[in-house]
């Protein structure tokens, strides 16, 4: 803490400093002093991650539209790019909604504000958005949003133009759009960090290729999206496309494709966060269920854990051992708990029960429906009584369940939720 403070005051001394006293202050002090006339209001956006990017200018654009964090007055809000950023597409979009001004010009102003804030202890009234209260707080709200970010109607003409002229799909076409995490990203864009406590997230690409080429054979074209991956997705079918290491990758087509596809396949990472704003179909594979956000048209399944000894983790184990809500491979190692990737075959199943219920609204029979409302009776239960969880049920009550669960992974592996 007065590490911190001492660095502060130190940087107090710099040009960056000066410019923070001379140029910063007076306008964050002239902002408070006419707040009751018009409250200005100012957000700094991370821009150089995609996840950051889209998320919270989405939840201030659902607020907006539904007069959360207003107070009557008359108010002006403006936003600033923490750096460039990285995906020009989006941020056209983003530009068509909300006041963007130049870092220049607002930074010192936001942080003179910060300062002030540490002071008066008032930040909430000067910032555009209302923070959060738990990780996905207003997240399962933005696929009712109709103000949005959108495309514009050129837009999507030009995104159907691309990927037939480049990649030969019709407009008549399907498509399915596959993200598969791994560290690549991180490492181009820090280069000088350690990103190895996400390890476990990452699911080695491979294992989808299964899928699909059965994806290909159900009529789908398949392409494999990201900015940057360290693995190729090769195949000899020109309908499984790795689009991520092709020379047509842009960022234009990283937001359309993802917006305009048929179903969309995630490991969970950044671009996903453009899946309920468009309110696109997914199967999703997390790391761990509680990061699995509840939508009516997702479809969920997971990895398996085992112990030093390869016992499976049931998923009361996983509650009692607190990593149901776990990311980090720290926490895991901790308890000698290692995830295993889903196998081929169980991708294969997702993607094939995706296409016939989702998509396609086959019927589950009654036994399917009565596993699958079993299963979320017994997570629920769970979910409700931890304490990770109870920040979000005090806002929004005990959890509601609006996803379906992986229904052929419930019955090869009753054991693993009845136990």
């Amino acid at each position: 803490m007065i590490k911190r403070k001492t660095r502060e005051i130190l940087s107090l001394f710099t040009i960056k400093g000066a410019i923070l006293i001379f140029y910063g202050l007076p306008l964050a002090i002239f902002i408070r002093m006419i707040s009751k006339l018009v409250l200005v209001r100012i957000m700094k956006i991370n821009s150089e991650r995609i996840g950051e990017l889209i998320i919270n200018p989405a939840i201030y654009l659902y607020q907006k539209e539904n007069k959360i964090n207003l107070d009557g007055r008359f108010h002006i809000d403006i936003f600033f790019m923490k750096t460039k950023p990285i995906n020009t597409q989006l941020s056209k979009m983003l530009r068509r909604k909300i006041v963007i001004f130049p870092k220049i010009i607002m930074n010192p102003i936001f942080e003179a504000q910060n300062k002030l804030n540490f002071i008066f202890k008032n930040s909430e009234k000067y910032y555009p958005i209302k923070q959060r209260e738990y990780k996905f707080h207003y997240i399962d709200k933005l696929p009712y949003s109709k103000k949005n970010i959108e495309f514009l109607e050129k837009e999507i003409e030009r995104g159907k133009e691309e990927i037939f002229n480049k990649f030969g799909v019709k407009k008549t076409d399907k498509y399915v759009c596959l993200l598969i995490r791994d560290q690549e990203f991180l490492k181009k864009i820090y280069p000088n960090d350690n990103f190895d406590f996400h390890e476990y997230r990452n699911i080695e690409p491979s294992i989808f290729m299964n899928a699909a080429e059965t994806l290909s054979k159900l009529g789908y074209y398949v392409f494999r999206i990201g900015k940057y991956t360290n693995k190729k997705f090769n195949s000899p079918d020109p309908k499984i496309i790795d689009y991520a290491n092709s020379k047509y990758r842009s960022d234009f087509l990283d937001i359309y494709l993802t917006a305009h596809c048929t179903f969309f396949v995630t490991t969970m990472s950044g671009l996903d966060n453009l899946l309920p704003i468009f309110n696109v179909p997914a199967a999703v594979i997390p790391l761990n269920l509680a990061i699995a956000r509840q939508y009516s048209n997702y479809l969920i399944s997971t990895k398996t854990f085992i112990d030093n000894n390869n016992n499976k983790l049931s998923l009361k184990e996983l509650f009692k051992k607190n990593l149901i809500f776990r990311q980090k491979k720290k926490d895991f190692d901790n308890l000698n708990i290692k995830p295993l990737d889903p196998t081929p075959s169980q991708i294969n199943k997702l993607v094939l029960e995706m296409h016939e219920h989702i998509i396609n609204s086959k019927p589950y029979t009654k036994e399917e429906n009565d596993l699958n409302n079993l299963f979320w009776k017994i997570y629920s239960e769970l979910y409700n009584k931890d304490e990770n969880s109870k920040k979000e049920i005090n806002i929004n009550g005990e959890l509601k369940v609006l996803s379906r669960f992986d229904i052929n992974f419930l019955k090869e592996n009753q054991e693993w939720f009845l136990n």
